[in-house]
Formats: structure tokens, sequence, C-alpha cells
């Protein structure tokens, strides 16, 4: 994997993030701070699966309104049709890789909830300590800039066991 200078840099703030000792909502909102950078995003927004409630929770979002994600707590979570694939998944993970775009841009979830923030490109990354669900990362890009890439889930992919750790320590 070939990384320009500005990813080596912002891959070294990352990797420094996550070695320190950090609440768990902390260690994900800086983090997604960094990966908007690294990853030339526009938005992020992480949730802990909770199955005894059999929800999400736990929310963090940078540059999304909160009165959406209300609406994404009481209802969008419970008929949104890409968020279990991508769990299922288990590493950093393309939405169209789930669902072709001009698909999802066809469901109430992208007209009701996604498009009214920017949301149009996605990648997701799922966090677990074997089957226990940690945390994950829910990264997305305004149409204009384009689908994300092998080059962007490979750098997703490569943070991940430093997130896990991350968390892991944090509940400890």
């Amino acid at each position: 994997m070939y990384l320009t200078g500005s990813e080596q840099t912002a891959l070294r703030g990352v990797f420094a993030l996550l070695a320190q000792d950090h609440a768990e909502r902390e260690i994900r909102e800086q983090l997604g701070r960094a990966l908007l950078e690294l990853l030339h995003a526009d938005q992020f927004a992480s949730f802990v699966w909770n199955p005894q409630a059999g929800r999400f929770d736990a929310r963090v979002a940078i540059h999304m309104d909160p009165a959406n994600l209300d609406r994404y707590d009481a209802w969008h979570q419970h008929h949104d049709p890409i968020t279990f694939e991508l769990q299922s998944r288990r590493h950093a993970t393309r939405v169209t890789e789930v669902m072709p775009q001009r698909e999802l841009m066809r469901t109430p979830f992208f007209n009701d909830f996604l498009s009214r923030d920017g949301l149009h490109w996605g990648m997701n990354l799922h966090a677990f300590d074997g089957e226990r669900a940690l945390g994950d990362l829910r990264i997305w890009r305004r149409r204009g800039r384009g689908d994300f890439g092998v080059h962007e889930t490979g750098l997703l992919d490569l943070i991940e066991p430093a997130f896990v750790g991350a968390l892991q320590r944090a509940q400890r």
C-alpha cells in the first residue's frame, strides 16, 4: 500500500491517539475527526450495538444534524437496509459493496435520513471482541466527492486492531 506524505502523517496521528488511554466515547469522537481528514470524508457517526435493547446506542456524530440523528435513533435504525449487512462483514466495507448506490437511493432510509445530511457514499467498520460489538465507524462523503475505494478500506482495516485494543482498554 502506497501512502502519501499527508496520509502517513494522519495515520501516525491515528495510531498515537489509539495508543493513549481515553474514555470509550472520546476514542470514537477523536478517531472520527482524524478519519475525516485521513479519508477525505465529510461526515462521521459511531454507535455501539446494544444486544439487550436491540438497538445502536452511545451515538457520536460529526457534521450531522442532531435532530436527524434522533430520527435515526427512533425509527430509521429499525428500518436500515445496509448496516446489519455491513456489521456482519467484520472488516471495512463500502456501502456500495452491500447495496448498489442506485438501489440505496430509492430507499426511504436514503431519502428520509441519509440525504438530509448529505451522506451519499459510505463506508463502515464494526469492531468486535469475539462476538461482542465494541463500536463502529461510519464514514460518509457528499455526492460530488466520489465513492471510497480499496485504498480507503485498506487504511481502515489497518487501523482496526488498534481501534479494538483502545476500546478494550477503555472498557476495562
